[in-house]
């Protein structure tokens, strides 16, 4: 009687293997329907969250290790698609997404920047903000070496600069501290040759 229940409870014990196997090889779960999903840490952090934020739209937030949120992947309650990050402090960063018309919108905060890099990883344009809250786009050639400066002043005024391979300024165009159009040409070596102002 032993052995038969010895090799009864054997095979019970293998045939519960094999669909545990078997189990463990499917890796469709089906359909899971769920109001928010929480990924937390050992230490009770909230790394992610998923949810649904009602009127038909969800979203997808990350956290850093102090709780301050990272990023935002969801729908607007307008309706539309939209991707924004943010710093250590959780201050917004960058916004990628839809406006209300439709048209497609980069924002990019906190005196943001965006760059361009050739395949050897030298920088070929940077448009940003400078230290005093002014816009300005700066080109550069293949060596890294800027060729162009497009911009606003300390003082207020838009200016436009170009360089020559050396990097020396070889033309000017823009307006004066009295606010008068000018324009300037250098020599090869930076050197002021020829100018004219809009005075009259």
């Amino acid at each position: 009687m032993k052995q038969y229940f010895t090799g009864f409870f054997t095979a019970v014990c293998l045939t519960a293997s094999v669909f545990l196997f078997m189990g463990s090889q499917n890796k469709n779960l089906g359909d899971i329907e769920v109001n928010s999903i929480t990924v937390r840490t050992a230490d009770g952090k909230m790394p992610i969250y998923i949810a649904y934020g009602g009127e038909g739209h969800g979203y997808i937030q990350t956290y850093n290790a102090d709780g301050k949120i990272m990023s935002y992947f969801g729908t607007s309650e307008s309706g539309v698609g939209f991707f924004q990050t943010f710093n250590a402090d959780g201050i917004k960063t960058s916004h990628l997404g839809t406006a209300v018309d439709g048209t497609g919108r980069l924002t990019v905060n906190n005196d943001g920047k965006i760059e361009t890099r050739n395949a050897d990883g030298e920088m070929t344009s940077y448009l940003g903000t400078g230290d005093s809250g002014i816009g300005y786009l700066r080109t550069f050639n293949a060596d890294g070496k800027e060729t162009s400066y497009l911009g606003t002043s300390t003082d207020g005024f838009g200016f436009l600069q170009n360089y020559n391979v050396h990097e020396k300024i070889t033309g000017y165009f823009g307006t004066n501290k009295n606010n008068d159009g000018m324009a300037i040409l250098f020599d090869r070596y930076g050197d002021e040759g020829w100018s004219v102002s809009g005075k009259q």
